[in-house]
């Protein structure tokens, strides 16, 4: 294949991964993580530190929570590197996010050192080093909920391909070697975003290595429903919001792996998420005043007049 023919394909690929940013973009009512969609090509992803099982992560809130946000992720234990060669723990570090949570009077404990420090994985590949996010992590005025992480995740025409940065929470998942803004703004080498050019990699892909990554426990199904929060929402958004739902686990379960261990359970949770639009649309259908006035037949003296 010529460079050109390469380029072509490789700009459809991207195009074809930003259709899925916005659709993921435009979804509500997962339990492990809520997108939210900021621009043509850029989605923040706010991902579940811990499971505490009681519910699913909302959209950006101010600053006022900067601090609980910070000071809660100090409870999670392991420390993953921006450029390693795939997502797991640090060289030395056998307890990953797998372990389950600490207790919450327990501290983290100290990070592990081997011969590749921090440095050595944070600059891995220059040119990767000098990816940068449109906006510096420095300047990100959104800020997760308590017991959240934030992820920006992007695919910039000039870079040709998706990338996903940390935009809160650095030092729990990330042994950055300092404060360096260069160093914070460094991409995460994610097995998804490395195998994007050999494979099909799909944004869900990217979004369940990242809740798999995040969420302590790691959660057998990242994309497991809110259902809880799904069916408090009024008749009329419950019934638009199960069927976008619906729409994107259906797209998944048609171009997914298939080999993935949580596809099966994507397709058990399908069926409940369509018992529940399947019956919100019955009862949209009996609200009482829905039905509308039948149109006025044309009587034929009217039609012969005209």
């Amino acid at each position: 294949m010529s460079s050109g023919s390469r380029e072509r394909e490789q700009r459809k690929k991207l195009q074809h991964f930003l259709t899925d940013l916005a659709l993921l973009g435009s979804l509500q009512g997962f339990r492990y993580f809520q997108p939210w969609l900021r621009g043509r090509e850029e989605l923040l992803l706010t991902v579940v530190n811990e499971d505490l099982g009681w519910r699913s992560p909302g959209f950006m809130v101010s600053a006022a929570s900067s601090f609980s946000s910070s000071s809660s992720s100090s409870s999670t234990s392991s420390t993953y590197s921006l450029a390693s060669d795939a997502s797991s723990p640090l060289p030395g570090d056998h307890q990953g996010p797998h372990q389950g949570p600490q207790g919450p009077q327990s501290m983290p404990r100290k990070q592990q050192h081997s011969s590749h420090g921090p440095n050595h994985h944070a600059h891995k590949g220059s040119s990767e080093a000098h990816l940068l996010p449109a906006s510096p992590s420095e300047r990100e005025i959104a800020v997760p909920e308590v017991n959240c992480t934030l992820f920006l995740l992007a695919g910039y025409a000039k870079y040709g391909r998706p990338y996903a940065w940390i935009r809160s929470n650095h030092e729990r998942l990330v042994n950055i070697g300092g404060t360096d803004s260069m160093v914070k703004d460094t991409p995460m080498k994610l097995k998804a975003i490395t195998d994007w050019g050999s494979q099909g990699i799909r944004v869900w892909d990217v979004v369940s290595e990242l809740v798999c990554l995040c969420t302590v426990p790691s959660p057998s199904n990242p994309f497991a429903l809110d259902m809880r929060y799904l069916k408090s929402l009024p008749l009329p958004e419950r019934f638009l919001v199960s069927g976008a739902l619906l729409n994107f686990l259906e797209t998944y379960t048609v171009y997914g792996n298939r080999d993935e261990l949580h596809y099966d359970k994507v397709v058990e949770e399908m069926k409940s998420l369509r018992r529940l639009h399947v019956q919100t649309l019955s009862e949209v259908q009996r609200r009482p005043g829905r039905c509308t006035r039948p149109a006025t037949p044309v009587s034929e003296e009217s039609s012969e007049e005209e």
